[in-house]
């Protein structure tokens, strides 16, 4: 069925396309605009997107092995605030940031507005989520910890 579909549809475009008397097919193509990769926001998104997935998985694994480290050596799974966690949290949210301006600027929003609305959900989430990450590493510590159904 699905096959069938495909076949129709590639079948239908070759028709289509013999059918136009195009002289400069090379010219026609070349008229659309094109964009530099540096500019596009497209481009920028996935940036963001594999920058946030990678530092994402860093950061889980730090934090995997400081849990790891506690259960099976009680090793303090405190300070939080070593380079390792900061640079990897501060990379998240940095591609974060660049993933909410060019999501902004693909549906026209300016940039310095897309910048600045960026910066202050970036700066706001991660702020908020590190001192959550913080409290529950404490609890842990403590052998305090609450279920999620406490916090609400």
């Amino acid at each position: 069925m699905i096959g069938n579909n495909i076949q129709n549809i590639i079948t239908f475009v070759a028709t289509n396309l013999d059918n136009l008397e195009i002289e400069n097919i090379d010219e026609f193509i070349s008229d659309y605009q094109q964009i530099r990769p540096i500019e596009d926001p497209i481009f920028w998104l996935s940036c963001g997107a594999f920058i946030c997935f990678m530092s994402g998985l860093i950061f889980a694994d730090i934090m995997k092995s400081k849990l790891n480290n506690w259960t099976n050596k009680r090793i303090s799974p405190l300070p939080l605030e070593n380079p390792r966690t900061i640079s990897s949290w501060f990379s998240f949210f940095s591609g974060l940031t660049i993933i909410f301006i060019s999501a902004l600027s693909i549906i026209n929003f300016s940039i310095i507005k897309s910048v600045i609305f960026s910066l202050l959900i970036s700066i706001i989430f991660g702020t908020s989520m590190w001192k959550a990450i913080k409290d529950l590493f404490i609890q842990v510590k403590a052998g305090t910890v609450k279920e999620i159904d406490d916090f609400f």
